[in-house]
């Protein structure tokens, strides 16, 4: 869990090495942006349908000219943004932490923070729920500047006003034990963007006195002005965006929209998170729904091995393949599940790791496995006509093939087994 000095409202530095602290807080950041990426999908998920313009709709292309450091130039982070817009820059928040981590030599970072998960950038638990104006609320604080939501004298011309931020907070206050047991007018408030305006800082530290195993030519200059980019693009377009969830003109404008959750404008299907799992206290009920669970688990999975591999490889056309899995696979799952089951996906953790295998040519070998478990349980799902009509039926054999492809260019010589398929 990432703690604040209370003194200070900082961040502490726990090493004395530059390089490792960097390190740490990359695999913080890394953490802290899959934890936020899910809570933010499964959010998007429970919005109904007739509120697409705010959900985000994956079949247009756009959302897939994203580039590798965002949406260039700074007035782009004012356009109005779906939640969809923000779960994808999450995505690619996760994406840019993790190719920073490789090219620093170290290990990547799948794996999100188990939920609810609490930490001191915020005074309150993150839980995977469906959308409400408390959840609104705990987006819209994750993604606030240091000012915004502050009743400081500090932060006077900076901050919203003052009736806002108060119903800002009786909202979170009303939902939150934990924002009840903290008084946050009287400590530091901090949000994501303290962690990477730390990082920035880690940069600079780091490129002057760099590791003698990295290279003499390595872009410093351009790593800091991503993780920059992740900062701004927080605070700017993804709290608009959050701003018009909380007061609902994002919805339908001056329309209370939050007033009554059984009202047909209200945005959202109201559930909890379960598990796909079997025999489980929390299990999924719903046999036919627990199965939809348990491919787009597998799906969720498979991405995230598809993504270790690519950062452990540097072979980015793995990350095509993951981004596939998304787009033609769990975006339609998650939709099915909670418009015809009012359920969520359920996110559930394979294990420590997505790193499979004791080597990466083994982890091909296991992850192929995983691919056949997820085919095989989509054309049990087929058979019974129980797959969403727009999921690609064709996905898990295309990413089969794309596994045997770009396996020999990852790794063209052999270690311990050549990758053969059988």
């Amino acid at each position: 869990m990432l703690r604040i000095d209370r003194s200070t409202g900082q961040i502490p530095s726990d090493y004395d090495d530059n390089y490792l602290e960097l390190v740490r807080l990359l695999i913080e950041g890394a953490g802290l942006e899959h934890s936020l990426m899910i809570a933010y999908l499964f959010a998007l998920f429970s919005v109904k349908r007739q509120y697409t313009r705010v959900r985000g709709d994956i079949t247009r292309l756009s959302y897939l000219e994203h580039s590798p450091i965002g949406r260039g130039g700074t007035e782009v982070l004012r356009q109005h943004d779906t939640f969809l817009d923000v779960a994808l820059e999450e995505m690619q928040h996760l994406a840019l932490v993790n190719w920073f981590l490789v090219e620093l030599a170290a290990a990547p970072n799948l794996c999100p923070h188990a939920f609810p998960f609490v930490s001191d950038l915020y005074p309150f638990e993150i839980h995977l729920r469906s959308l409400d104006r408390y959840t609104a609320a705990t987006y819209l604080w994750v993604e606030s500047d240091s000012c915004k939501l502050s009743l400081s004298e500090r932060c006077r011309g900076l901050s919203e006003p003052e009736n806002f931020i108060r119903e800002v907070r009786q909202v979170l206050h009303d939902g939150s034990q934990r924002y009840r047991e903290r008084s946050v007018d009287n400590e530091p408030i901090n949000h994501v963007g303290s962690l990477y305006r730390k990082i920035v800082c880690q940069t600079r530290r780091v490129a002057e006195h760099p590791p003698a195993f990295l290279p003499s030519h390595f872009p410093w200059a351009e790593w800091e002005d991503r993780m920059s980019w992740i900062l701004y693009q927080g605070e700017l377009s993804h709290y608009d965006f959050f701003k018009g969830v909380f007061t609902g003109d994002a919805f339908i404008p001056d329309d209370h929209v939050w007033d009554d959750p059984e009202a047909e404008i209200y945005p959202a299907y109201s559930f909890k998170r379960l598990t796909a799992y079997t025999h489980h206290p929390d299990t999924i009920p719903n046999e036919a729904a627990r199965k939809i669970a348990w491919l787009a688990d597998l799906h969720y999975w498979i991405i995230l091995c598809l993504l270790d591999t690519a950062y452990r490889a540097g072979e980015r056309k793995f990350c095509y393949k993951a981004i596939d899995n998304m787009t033609l696979g769990l975006w339609h799952l998650g939709c099915h599940l909670a418009e015809h089951y009012k359920t969520g996906l359920p996110f559930d953790p394979v294990g420590p790791g997505y790193c499979l295998g004791r080597t990466p040519r083994m982890s091909l070998h296991i992850l192929r496995l995983l691919v056949l478990e997820a085919q095989g349980k989509a054309n049990e799902l087929a058979e019974r006509h129980q797959l969403p009509a727009t999921y690609d039926p064709q996905l898990l054999a295309l990413t089969l093939r794309g596994l045997e492809q770009l396996s020999s260019r990852a790794w063209p010589l052999p270690d311990e087994t050549e990758f053969r398929f059988a």
